[in-house]
């Protein structure tokens, strides 16, 4: 059997998972109030945090303060566009555009990947696109584009016995896409996810910036029956 890649191996981890997860749904932490809430100890936490962090999943910074002492380290999930020198994640964006440009030259027969998604074409939206390919395949997905264009079709996952008991670990996995195609910086969103036939199948909805803003301001995941809802924020 092949090795495994290096994101699958982190997020594989229920552990890890389960401090994702606490990060995405309630912000920034520190390591002590993590662990209580992950049921670890705090220097079980500190080590899987650390993974998360070299894999650019979790940001960690000093607590802003004005008096003396050591200040509190503070911990968050990896959201927006980062533009740090030497992001961990900006420098994904930019192997993963590498390694497609590579496959293209190699390989100048196939198709210029699936830049027709939601309508989007151009640079911009082929960088999201080469970037999400990229994580998706690293973290272990087969993914493909629906014959609408509109929908990502994930099958096969290889999460599977971690969504069993914790349906919470699509929530976290279907926000980290947003962030992927958000840190690529293009038109494309991530803006549902439905839990078709979990785990053999699951759906993501993607569409343009505009579309984002008028249908999709407001979302949610009900964890305790997997799927994910979607609502309108009033006018």
């Amino acid at each position: 059997m092949a090795a495994q890649p290096p994101s699958y191996k982190t997020l594989a981890s229920l552990s890890r998972m389960n401090l994702l997860y606490q990060l995405q749904s309630r912000g920034t932490m520190t390591v002590n109030d993590l662990a209580e809430a992950a049921g670890l100890h705090p220097n079980t936490a500190r080590e899987h945090l650390d993974r998360l962090i070299n894999d650019g999943f979790v940001t960690c910074a000093p607590e802003a303060r004005d008096s003396k002492g050591r200040p509190k380290m503070l911990y968050s999930a990896a959201g927006g566009v980062s533009t740090e020198l030497g992001s961990i994640r900006a420098r994904k964006i930019e192997a993963a555009q590498e390694r497609a440009d590579q496959l293209r030259r190699m390989l100048p027969v196939l198709p210029v990947g699936q830049s027709a998604l939601a309508g989007c074409s151009g640079p911009a939206a082929q960088r999201q696109l080469d970037a999400l390919d990229d994580h998706l395949d690293q973290a272990g997905f087969d993914a493909s584009v629906a014959a609408s264009g509109e929908q990502l079709n994930l099958r096969d996952c290889p999460y599977s016995e971690l969504v069993k008991d914790h349906p919470e670990v699509c929530g976290v996995h279907y926000r980290l896409i947003q962030g992927v195609l958000e840190q690529a910086d293009g038109p494309l969103r991530a803006i549902g996810l439905n839990l078709i036939d979990a785990p053999h199948l699951c759906v993501i909805d993607v569409a343009p910036l505009p579309a984002e803003r008028e249908s999709a301001k407001s979302a949610r995941l009900d964890t305790s029956n997997g799927h994910f809802l979607r609502s309108r924020e009033p006018g």
